[in-house]
């Protein structure tokens, strides 16, 4: 293990907590499309994202959207709150599109080898 950890194999060792054991238990999936895609603002969306405490997941993706975001919170009234100081007041977020879990069919934190 210590050799693949090394070779930047193994990059992380994780514990699965149940969201709802700490009130976490509504999952929204984001789409983010921004207004410019200029390397410093695109790096400025990426920092933004990565100090949120809200998103546990984000995608940079091709298609129609330019990220997509997995944001774990207690309730619809605190990702009403995460979308007005994280996403609006972004001036270079053009739209977003939300999509609410309301089941985890599936989750399976690997990569097949």
């Amino acid at each position: 293990m210590n050799k693949l950890r090394a070779e930047g194999v193994i990059v992380a060792d994780i514990s699965l907590v149940n969201p709802k054991a700490l009130a976490k238990s509504l999952s929204v999936v984001v789409t983010v499309e921004l207004d410019r895609e200029r390397l410093d603002l695109v790096d400025d969306f990426k920092r933004a994202m990565r100090a949120a405490k809200e998103v546990t997941q984000c995608y940079m993706v091709t298609g129609d959207a330019d990220f997509v975001l997995v944001v774990a919170v207690e309730d619809v009234e605190a990702f009403d709150v995460f979308i007005k100081t994280k996403l609006y007041t972004n001036p270079n977020v053009r739209k977003f599109r939300s999509m609410i879990s309301l089941d985890r069919v599936k989750f399976e934190p690997r990569v097949m080898v």
